[in-house]
């Protein structure tokens, strides 16, 4: 007894330990979670001024915009309401007889929907496209008009003195005359995705406006807008719009060429082009589905077509057209040609004619990731491209001479050095081709730089980089410049492979195609189409953030 007495004790006295020295791992985290809220806001734009003395047919302006300020898609509709109240502080009915007293000039009516409220004497306009930030819907009315035909509820009373009769009239302060007509608008807005449940409308909000679509064709859009070649002669001219095209007068064989094209360093010629396919049901996004090209300007060409009056026969047609090169060289060098400077020159010969406009023209092979699409190629038409040979003399440090020079022998009846004086490869018609040299250099003219435009082989650096095309000479992703092909051939004497070039600095040179500096690797490529004549541009301004979009 007296041993289990001693390890009773002891047990408690262990247990009484534990108790007093226990201890454990604890600890304590505190997320703070943060849920920024985007900006809602609306700004309504309204014009109006109270009349004081409004007289059947006096018309009174009255404007109502909405914009969306703030950082949320929104969906807007306005409430209208109207009222008429006589002098005497009764109501009026909105109409007397079949005559509608106030005449609301609703404007617009394919961007606002007008829905009817049962049982109401107000009702809703919708307007049919999303809000998104910063867009401003268009107007919902421009005036209210008090209509003429609204008679006087006065009661006239006749008073006859010595034969003469005199009418007095007072109002009798029940009808429109001496009453007050009140139009109420009330703007409302939700965020856009929720308009529906929140406003139980079976109204349908359009995720975008569609594009309105020029009456003119893209030429004659640009044509109306370049600057006037009648007063405007210099490009530093203060009063020269430098963002458009400038028209040029070019002589060949005694006759005028007249065409324009965009000049300096940073005109408004940006497109959008090469585009996806849209996606139903997906609002389109012209800046992640389009390349961005630039518009070189608006030029006479010829091309074929068959003969109706004589079938089976082609005749020649010419068209004023666009002439667009792409924004950036393409994302592969090539050779201009394997081993002739002859353009026309058949399979195994050029490989650069036939990768342009048959792999990288239906987006295959090595080109199949960044050919054109197929809008691009709906509005791209064949083209008779001129193949005039450039002379230079190797000798003489003015090599190439000026701009002008090398238009007329772009134009002109020199043939390559390898075509064998055969003067019907003067001439190639085709869909994809190169800038020619004076397209580099004519950018230059009317005092942009005389340098350049005179002498291009003095045309280098910072000279050159007066010119738009020079700056977008770029390889892909990339600040630093690359040679760029021409379409030109020369007409070297003894050189069968001679063709043009713009280098690295921005001037012109020349050499033979079999060469190890004409490899690919060394020279890229910049695509050129003209467009089909009926193109239209739909929108934009042409500027590097609004480039314009065709159709």
């Amino acid at each position: 007894m007296k041993k289990q007495s001693i390890l009773f004790l002891l047990l408690v006295a262990v247990i009484g330990i534990v108790g007093l020295t226990v201890a454990y791992f604890s600890s304590t985290t505190t997320f703070e979670n943060e849920f920024q809220t985007p900006e809602y806001g609306t700004t309504y734009i309204e014009k109006f001024t109270s009349p004081d003395n409004w007289l059947p047919g006096d018309e009174t302006e009255k404007t109502l915009e909405v914009t969306n300020s703030g950082n949320v898609d929104e969906a807007v509709r306005v409430k209208v309401e109207e009222s008429w109240k006589s002098k005497n502080g009764t109501t009026l009915l909105l109409k007397q007889g079949d005559n509608v007293a106030a005449l609301i000039n609703f404007i617009n009516g394919d961007d606002w929907t007008k829905v009817e409220v049962d049982n109401e004497d107000y009702y809703y306009y919708y307007y049919n496209y999303k809000l998104a930030p910063g867009e401003t819907t268009s107007k919902l009315l421009d005036k209210v008009t008090f209509n003429s035909a609204i008679t006087s509820s006065a009661t006239c009373s006749d008073t006859i003195v010595d034969g003469t009769t005199t009418r007095t009239c007072n109002s009798n302060e029940t009808g429109y005359d001496g009453a007050t007509y009140t139009l109420t608008l009330t703007v409302e807005t939700i965020q856009y995705n929720k308009y529906q449940g929140a406003w139980d409308t079976s109204v349908n909000i359009a995720m975008s406006k569609p594009e309105p679509e020029l009456t003119s064709t893209g030429v004659e859009y640009l044509a109306s807008n370049a600057t006037n070649p009648g007063t405007i002669t210099s490009y530093n001219d203060e009063n020269a719009d430098k963002s458009k095209m400038f028209v040029f007068n070019h002589i060949i064989n005694d006759e005028i060429i007249t065409e324009s094209r965009y000049i300096g360093d940073e005109p408004n010629n940006y497109v959008y082009f090469n585009c996806d396919e849209p996606q139903e049901g997906v609002e389109y996004n012209y800046a992640s589905s389009c390349e961005v090209w630039r518009i070189l300007g608006t030029f006479d060409v010829e091309r074929e077509i068959d003969d109706e009056e004589n079938p089976g026969q082609k005749k020649t047609i010419t068209e004023t057209r666009m002439k667009l090169v792409r924004g950036y060289v393409l994302p592969k060098e090539s050779y201009w040609n394997v081993q002739y400077n002859d353009w026309t020159t058949g399979e195994g010969k050029n490989s650069l004619r036939l990768f342009l406009n048959e792999s990288y023209y239906n987006s295959t092979g090595d080109a199949e990731s960044y050919g054109l699409t197929q809008s691009a190629r709906n509005m791209i038409e064949n083209t008779n491209f001129s193949l005039g040979a450039i002379s230079y003399n190797s000798s003489n440090y003015i090599y190439f001479g000026s701009a002008e020079k090398l238009y007329g022998e772009e134009n002109g009846s020199n043939p390559c050095g390898s075509c064998n004086n055969d003067i019907t490869k003067l001439k190639w018609q085709g869909k994809v081709a190169l800038m020619y040299p004076s397209d580099e250099y004519l950018i230059y003219a009317k005092g942009v730089s005389d340098t350049c435009y005179n002498n291009v082989n003095s045309c280098y650096n910072n000279y050159a980089s007066l010119g738009w095309i020079y700056n977008s000479n770029k390889k892909i992703n990339s600040s630093s410049n690359q040679s760029v092909w021409c379409l030109s051939p020369t007409s070297v004497p003894n050189v069968t492979g001679g063709v043009t070039y713009v280098d690295e600095r921005g001037m012109l040179g020349s050499n033979n195609v079999s060469g190890y500096w004409m490899s690919a690797g060394y020279y890229s490529v910049r695509p050129v189409v003209y467009l089909s004549a009926d193109v239209k541009i739909i929108s934009g301004d042409g500027s590097e953030g609004s480039p314009y979009k065709l159709r």
